[in-house]
């Protein structure tokens, strides 16, 4: 039995958790993979006459709550004989715009970008043998004009890559714009990737019996916002609040009601103005608990803002960052937009460990 699936069943014990025999054969599959990870010289001489090369790339996708993160977790803390790093997806593009922007500063080649994005993987290099990115999602154009050529840098430099989607490949950056450009990196990924379907149908997240703790009040109402004032005054412990700005690329953030690493917020100053995962994870960097007022029920009429909370919900969640909110309808009953009905799927799913005492510090 290899160490992955004994660490797997260590974790189902220890957590009640229960043993499934497909995420058993994902691990299965990614202990081989794991042995190619450090072929010598020879060994990758041999492998190269073989009908089934190796992949350089392993692609899970599943939906919400079948235990991507879970098995990504056991792989990932495994894993010692390379030089390894894992991000979140968002915080990987913001880096690697931020790295691109640090390199064409540096260069006479500003507007090459093939000489840009080979000199950023070559950096990479530097480092990194093994990356792990976890909720891998594309949704903007400028993400998806890098990613081609990025990836196939990244696999001839022989960094392995492991990634963790919702979606199959071929449902990546659906109906985006000029997605016609992305598809050669579809094709890339498929071509180079043990592709593994997750193919469970139950959320094990909701099937936790979470004890709930009251930090989601609901509905909006003199009630909710004199319960929801109450908690806020009991969590900043005695500090007076204050206003403080954050500077993002030359521009000022204000950060209201600020006080013990506690900030208040009206829904439409996060999730109504135009700011995206870059303003939420510099915001983070200041906070430990984030009270959100008046989050909406979502339709056709908000989908942008709802698109924002859905990455502010990913960013918190992903960095074990609080959550305190005064909401029009309780999580069971929120709707959606059609178009993000599916990716909203695992924001209730979050939001639902969010509220609950293990996410919490029991002291609340």
């Amino acid at each position: 039995m290899s160490n992955l699936i004994q660490s797997y069943r260590e974790r189902c014990l220890s957590e009640s958790l229960e043993e499934n025999d497909l995420q058993i054969k994902l691990l299965q599959d990614l202990s081989i993979f794991r042995k190619n990870l450090k072929l010598n010289f020879l060994e990758k001489i041999k492998l190269l006459f073989k009908e089934s090369p190796i992949s350089s790339c392993f692609y899970i996708f599943g939906n919400v709550g079948v235990g991507k993160t879970l098995i990504m977790d056991l792989f990932y803390n495994e894993i010692h004989e390379v030089r390894k790093k894992r991000i979140h997806f968002h915080e990987f593009m913001i880096s690697t715009h931020e790295s691109l922007h640090k390199i064409r500063s540096e260069t006479s080649k500003i507007d090459n970008s093939s000489y840009l994005i080979k000199r950023y993987a070559k950096d990479l290099k530097k480092d990194f043998d093994l990356l792990c990115f976890d909720e891998f999602q594309v949704t903007n154009i400028a993400d998806a004009m890098i990613l081609g050529q990025l990836f196939t840098e990244l696999f001839v430099l022989n960094i392995k890559v492991i990634l963790t989607s919702n979606d199959k490949p071929d449902n990546l950056y659906k109906d985006g714009l000029q997605r016609e450009l992305f598809l050669p990196f579809i094709q890339l990924i498929k071509t180079n990737s043990d592709i593994f379907n997750l193919n469970i149908n139950k959320d094990y997240r909701s099937t936790i019996n979470f004890k709930e703790t009251k930090v989601f009040f609901t509905p909006i109402s003199d009630k909710t916002q004199y319960d929801i004032n109450l908690l806020y005054k009991k969590l900043i412990k005695g500090y007076e609040p204050k206003s403080i700005s954050i500077e993002i690329k030359k521009r000022l953030f204000e950060v209201k009601n600020y006080a013990n690493n506690v900030a208040k917020f009206d829904f439409n100053d996060l999730c109504g103005e135009p700011l995206g995962s870059e303003d939420y994870l510099k915001l983070i960097n200041n906070i430990n608990i984030l009270f959100i007022e008046n989050v909406p029920n979502f339709s056709d009429e908000n989908i942008d803002k709802q698109d924002r909370f859905i990455t502010l919900i990913d960013i918190l969640y992903d960095n074990d960052i609080k959550l305190v909110m005064s909401i029009e309808k309780s999580i069971e009953n929120l709707s959606s937009s059609r178009k993000l009905s599916p990716k909203f799927q695992r924001t209730l799913s979050r939001l639902n460990e969010m509220k609950s005492i293990e996410y919490w510090d029991p002291s609340i």
